[in-house]
């Protein structure tokens, strides 16, 4: 008996250590590469701002900021940081990412099931879809808006109704990525910030690989004592300028976008 229970142990510490091996394996050929970011220029960000969405439309960002009692749309200026325009939400909705699609501007809510529709010019409140979920990160390919909900799914929606189309399951090799958050659609990859990781995820949204990841770590001490999770990413498509941010930081980075995204994605 005691023989058959050593020869079932020894069967098992194999079959454990061939499992991990081969995973570990799989994780280090196919897993995607790390680029760490380069620093171009930096501007002031308003350190009490919860950002939680963030977008580049016409000389100004746009900024989504939460918190319950303290969430808001904002217009910015880049290089000053003034707040142009604030639109605040109502007291108890906590508001998440936004994105830009046919001259209106769509705001999430993190447990409310509420998408905001405003006019981009005047930021004039126009309709509300429903939702059922969370919301966290939005973003647009200029046909369709995809949104995240803080797992390992972007859901593609349709602008018009807001209607679910399908689902997008995001990987790096074998691992599921979770906590997907604020997204930003940059030259046909969908970027993507991770909850509480100064990593970005850039992914194909045909398959959901991500490509490659931008490590943005190196911001984070000159990002202000304040400073929490790295989350806000615009691209200003006419100037080919990438901007990232945070929560309470005190500065919007431009850095330089990789130039991995131009090659053909992993089949």
């Amino acid at each position: 008996m005691k023989v058959h229970r050593l020869i079932l142990f020894f069967l098992t510490v194999i079959f454990i250590l061939h499992f991990f091996g081969q995973k570990s394996y799989a994780r280090k050929k196919i897993s995607a590469p790390i680029i760490q970011c380069r620093l171009l220029h930096q501007f002031p960000h308003d350190d009490l701002a919860f950002t939680q969405g963030f977008l580049y439309h016409k000389s100004y960002l746009y900024e989504s900021t939460g918190k319950r009692g303290r969430s808001s749309l904002r217009k910015v200026e880049l290089e000053s940081g003034i707040v142009r325009t604030l639109i605040k939400n109502d007291e108890k909705i906590f508001s998440e990412g936004i994105c830009y699609h046919n001259n209106e501007i769509y705001q999430l809510t993190w447990r409310s099931g509420k998408c905001y529709v405003y006019d981009a010019a005047s930021l004039a409140r126009k309709r509300i879809f429903q939702y059922k979920g969370q919301g966290w990160g939005l973003t647009t390919d200029g046909d369709f808006i995809y949104q995240s909900n803080g797992s390992s799914v972007i859901t593609l929606r349709d602008p018009y109704d807001f209607a679910r189309i399908k689902r997008l399951r995001v990987t790096d090799g074998v691992a599921n990525i979770h906590s997907l958050n604020e997204l930003e659609f940059i030259n046909g990859l969908i970027f993507s910030n991770i909850w509480k990781k100064d990593r970005i995820a850039a992914i194909d949204p045909r398959n959901g690989k991500v490509k490659f990841w931008l490590d943005i770590s190196s911001l984070r001490p000159l990002a202000g004592e304040k400073a929490e999770a790295a989350n806000g990413i615009a691209w200003d498509a006419e100037n080919k300028r990438l901007f990232v941010t945070g929560k309470f930081w005190n500065k919007v980075f431009e850095i330089e976008l990789p130039t991995l995204e131009n090659k053909p994605a992993p089949n």
